[in-house]
């Protein structure tokens, strides 16, 4: 009686699960079709690594035409106080707030400012994003029965084994752990899986669009690699970067974030280890069971999405939101998780 009262638990939990899980996927806006050229270099970078790669390609840029400098160990210096959208503009803003100028300082505050977290927000309103809030508690849920079926068959082995002990195995029937076995695997798998997909913050839209974007622009980085940091950095990373001094500070800047990310976040992303653990730091891929529900990870009830702490992703890596730096943001400055591989994708 016991194993088919477990049994109907489960199966009504993963009904459950999945149901919501379906409802999740299909609430996200199917976007329109928009040719690669439509889209803007911010929204590529972060689409490909989160807030971390808006950031890396907005700072290689204007170091590339010399409006700010780059150099040991690790300083960033104003040039020309010249911004040509607000990203850029966010990071001056951000280089007048740092005293020291210190480039993984620089990186984490531009990540959290509204400019670059309105990106995400615009990205998950034409459906190429789902935002951190979207279906976070059933992503909870899927990782509370997938943990509860794994510690309930366990326990239940170690029962049996020990009724076994006592007895001596001379009890009739399956024992109960063979009995709740199949419940435990349906339970497990299914939260295994809808905890992926409600992890996923790039639609397949998003991906598509990625795609494009560097098919059409493929032919101008092989013939002139060095054309535009900000592109290369949007599409592949920093280390495609071929200006080594400003490849190894944002490399040494991306791991600095990254260790101090490493403790609150653990996973894999498309631009790599150290990209997501630096968007940890702001709430890009954040851990499920996390206090951050946005972009930029800042811990706000609200969330830094679209709504008041401006999370790029409308909903998934908002708008104008104030989840950024040192200047009494709702969202505050603490890096707590990432923004983009996990959750700003430093590359």
């Amino acid at each position: 009686m016991t194993a088919l009262l477990v049994t109907l638990m489960v199966a009504a939990s993963s009904l459950l699960l999945v149901v919501h899980t379906v409802r999740v996927v299909r609430a996200t806006p199917r976007p329109k079709y928009r040719r690669a050229s439509a889209y803007e270099l911010r929204e590529i970078a972060f689409l490909t690594g989160g807030p971390a790669r808006v950031a890396d390609a907005a700072i290689a840029g204007m170091h590339q035409d010399g409006r700010i400098a780059v150099g040991g160990p690790g300083v960033v210096s104003v040039r020309q106080a010249v911004a040509y959208d607000p990203v850029e503009t966010a990071v001056l803003d951000s280089l007048a707030r740092i005293p020291d100028g210190a480039l993984d300082t620089l990186r984490r505050h531009v990540m959290r400012a509204p400019a670059v977290q309105a990106v995400g927000d615009r990205l998950a309103k034409r459906g190429l994003m789902r935002h951190p809030r979207a279906g976070r508690p059933w992503r909870l849920f899927a990782v509370w029965q997938t943990g509860g079926c794994v510690v309930g068959t366990l326990l239940a082995l170690l029962f049996t084994l020990n009724g076994a002990l006592i007895d001596g195995g001379g009890g009739g029937g399956a024992p109960f752990v063979v009995r709740i076995l199949p419940a435990a695997l349906l339970g497990t798998v299914t939260g295994v899986v809808c905890r992926k997909v409600l992890a996923q913050r790039v639609t397949r839209a998003g991906t598509a669009a990625v795609r494009a974007f560097r098919t059409v622009h493929k032919a101008d980085l092989v013939s002139d690699p060095a054309q535009s940091a900000a592109l290369l950095v949007a599409l592949g990373g920093t280390t495609l970067l071929v200006d080594d001094v400003l490849r190894d500070h944002l490399s040494e800047a991306q791991r600095s974030m990254a260790g101090a990310s490493a403790g609150a976040y653990s996973g894999g992303s498309s631009a790599g280890t150290t990209t997501t653990a630096s968007n940890a730091s702001c709430g890009w891929n954040v851990p499920d069971g996390s206090a951050d529900t946005s972009w930029c990870g800042s811990g706000a009830g609200s969330g830094c999405g679209s709504s008041s702490c401006g999370g790029s992703s409308g909903s998934g890596c908002g708008s104008g939101s104030s989840c950024g730096s040192s200047s009494g943001s709702s969202c505050g400055s603490s890096s707590s998780s990432s923004c983009g591989g996990g959750g700003c994708g430093s590359g």
